[in-house]
C-alpha cells in the first residue's frame, strides 16, 4: 500500500507556543505574513504583512520572498526576492527573526508534531505493520503449518508469535516517534535563540511531549552570593503564576524545592508518580492548594556540573511521568544543555561582563545591520549617546567598586526604558549607546528624557552614604543622504550632540541638528 505523505510547517510564534500547519497541496499558492488576509497568519514584528509565497511544482514545495522588509532565509542563506526556490525535506526557513521548519510526515502521523508518544495504548488501538513484517508473519505461519500441521499447540504458538511481533512493532513505532520528536526538538533549539527564548521554547516543547500542565526552568545564578537560595534563579515558567525562587525554606510552595535541590546535587532525573503516596516531601502544597500530583525534574548539565533544572508537573493525573520516559528525557536534556551552552558562550562573547549590555563590537555590527534594513525599507532609525556626568569623581571619592555599582544601576535604568527590539551597549568607561529601531528623532528624545529623569532620581547607597548621578545624552536620527551606509558618521552626529549637552551644563538631552 502506498504511504500518504503530508507537508507541515511549524514555528514558535510570539506567544511562545508551538504552531503546526498542514500545507494542502490542492492550494496552488499559500501566502504567509503578518496579516489576517494571509493564508497563514503569524504574529511577529519582523514579518511583513505579505512576506512569502509557497507554491507546488510536481508535489515539490517552492518558496518566494514577496519583497519583505527583513528578508527570508533558507538554511541560513538569504533568498532573492521575487524568485522561487525549491525546499528540501527538514528545512529551516527564517522570516525576519522568526524561524519555521518544513518537514514531511507519514499520513498516519498526528498533525500535532509534539503529541505525546508515551500514552498508554488502548485496547482498540490498531497496530499498523509494514508489508515486510506482514510477509514475514505469513511465511512463518506457512512454515509452521507445513512442519507441524494445524493442531492446537501449533495454533497457540502462531498466535503467541503474532502477539509478540505486534508488540515489537508497537515498541519500535514508539521509539521511532521519540527519535523524530528529538530530531525536531534539536532542530528548533539549535537555531539562533536568546537565553530566555531558548529556555521557554525547550520548556514548551517537552511539556507538549509529556503532557505536562505546568513547568519552569531554574538556573544557577552566577551573580548570587554564597547562600544557597541566592544561587538559584527561575528564568522562565509555563502556567505557574507569579513563581519565584523562595527565600524561606519553611514556607510551602506549589513546587518542591527538595526535588530541585536533589536534582542539582545528584545529577539524576527525578520522577514522582503520585505525590499523595509520598510522605517525605513536606515542602509542597496539597494538590487542592496548587501543588502538582505527578512530577518530573530534569538536570541540565555542562562538564558534569548541573547548571539548571527543568521542573514539570501535572495536577490532574497520577503517574503522568514514569521511568519509561527516562531514556527520552536524557537525550532531550543533552540537546537542551548543548544549545544552552552555545547560547551562553555567544552571550558572553557579545556582552559587557559588568553591565550585561552589548559590547562595542556587537553594537557596531548591529547598527550596520539596522542601517542596511532602513535603507531598503525607508523606516526610521535613531541612536542615543549617553555619558554619566562627573563619573571620575565617583571613582575618586568612593572607589572603583562603588563606580561599578553605579554603572550597573544605570545599565538597569536603560534596560527598563527601551523595548526588546532596541539595542543598548557600553562603548567606553561610562559611555553608552542605544539603537532605537523604527523611532524618529522626537521619539528618541522622549525615550532619552525618561532615561535622564530616572537616572536623576536614582540613589545608590554605599556605606550609609547616598550617591546620586546624572547623565548627558545626545540624540540623532539616520539620514540616508548624509550617512549612507557609514555607521561612524551617525555615531559622530550623536557624539556632537552629546558634547553640546555637556557644554550646556550636563544633565540634559540635546538633539543633533
Amino acid at each position: 500500500m502506498t504511504q500518504v505523505t503530508n507537508h507541515y510547517l511549524s514555528w514558535i510564534d510570539e506567544d511562545k507556543e508551538l504552531h503546526c500547519e498542514l500545507l494542502h497541496t490542492e492550494n496552488n499558492t499559500i501566502n504567509i505574513g503578518r496579516s489576517d488576509k494571509a493564508d497563514i497568519e503569524v504574529f511577529n514584528t519582523s514579518v511583513s504583512r505579505q512576506h512569502i509565497e509557497l507554491s507546488w511544482d510536481n508535489d515539490c514545495l517552492k518558496i518566494k520572498d514577496l519583497n519583505s522588509s527583513f528578508g527570508t532565509w533558507v538554511e541560513n542563506v538569504r533568498i532573492v526576492a521575487g524568485k522561487y526556490k525549491t525546499l528540501k525535506e527538514d528545512t529551516e526557513i527564517r522570516l525576519g527573526n522568526l524561524s519555521m521548519w518544513y518537514e514531511l510526515r507519514r499520513g498516519d502521523e498526528s498533525q500535532e508534531m509534539m503529541q505525546t508518544c508515551f500514552h498508554t495504548p488502548k485496547a482498540t488501538d490498531e497496530v499498523e505493520i509494514s508489508s515486510e513484517i506482514n510477509g514475514f508473519i505469513l511465511k512463518l505461519k506457512a512454515l509452521l503449518q507445513e512442519n507441524f500441521g494445524n493442531n492446537t499447540v501449533n495454533v497457540e504458538l502462531i498466535n503467541n508469535i503474532n502477539e509478540e511481533l505486534l508488540e515489537l512493532v508497537s515498541v519500535q513505532e514508539r521509539r521511532l516517534k521519540e527519535q523524530r520528536i528529538l530530531n525536531s526538538i534539536s532542530h528548533v533549539l539549535n537555531r539562533s535563540l536568546t537565553l530566555c527564548e531558548l529556555l521557554k521554547t525547550s520548556l514548551n516543547l517537552v511539556s507538549k511531549v509529556l503532557n505536562a500542565e505546568r513547568g519552569f526552568v531554574v538556573l544557577r545564578n552566577q551573580n548570587g552570593n554564597n547562600q544557597k537560595n541566592d544561587l538559584y534563579e527561575i528564568l522562565t515558567s509555563r502556567h505557574f503564576d507569579d513563581i519565584c525562587w523562595p527565600k524561606d525554606n519553611e514556607a510551602l510552595q506549589k513546587f518542591s524545592q527538595i526535588l530541585v535541590n536533589r536534582c542539582f546535587d545528584e545529577n539524576k532525573i527525578v520522577i514522582v508518580g503520585d505525590i499523595q503516596l509520598m510522605d517525605s516531601l513536606k515542602d509542597i502544597e496539597d494538590i487542592k492548594r496548587g501543588g502538582g500530583r505527578s512530577i518530573a525534574v530534569i538536570p541540565l548539565v555542562q562538564d558534569s556540573i548541573v547548571i539548571g533544572v527543568i521542573y514539570l508537573d501535572n495536577q490532574q493525573r497520577a503517574h503522568n511521568f514514569n521511568t519509561e520516559q527516562i531514556p527520552f528525557l536524557t537525550t532531550y536534556a543533552a540537546h537542551t544543555s548543548i544549545a544552552l551552552h552555545n547560547t551562553l558562550l555567544y552571550k558572553r562573547a557579545i556582552t559587557d561582563d559588568l553591565t550585561q549590555l552589548f559590547s562595542r563590537q556587537h553594537i557596531d555590527e548591529g547598527l550596520a545591520l539596522e542601517i542596511q534594513q532602513v535603507q531598503d525599507n525607508q523606516q526610521e532609525l535613531s541612536i542615543l549617546m549617553l555619558d554619566l556626568d562627573y563619573f571620575k569623581q565617583v571613582n575618586d571619592n568612593y572607589g572603583h567598586t562603588t563606580g561599578d555599582l553605579v554603572l550597573q544601576a544605570f545599565s538597569n535604568i536603560i534596560k527598563e526604558h527601551i523595548s526588546d527590539c532596541d539595542m543598548a551597549g557600553r562603548i567606553g568607561g561610562e559611555e553608552f549607546v542605544v539603537i532605537l529601531t523604527d523611532t524618529d528623532l522626537n521619539g528618541a528624545k522622549d525615550i532619552a528624557e525618561r532615561i535622564r529623569l530616572a537616572t536623576e532620581k536614582e540613589e545608590i547607597i554605599k556605606d550609609e552614604q547616598v550617591i546620586q548621578i546624572t547623565v548627558s545624552i545626545g540624540a540623532t536620527s539616520y539620514d540616508k543622504k548624509k550617512h549612507g551606509s557609514k555607521t561612524l558618521l551617525l555615531l559622530e552626529d550623536a557624539d556632537i550632540a552629546l558634547y553640546q549637552a555637556k557644554e550646556k551644563g550636563r544633565n540634559q538631552t540635546v538633539c543633533f541638528s
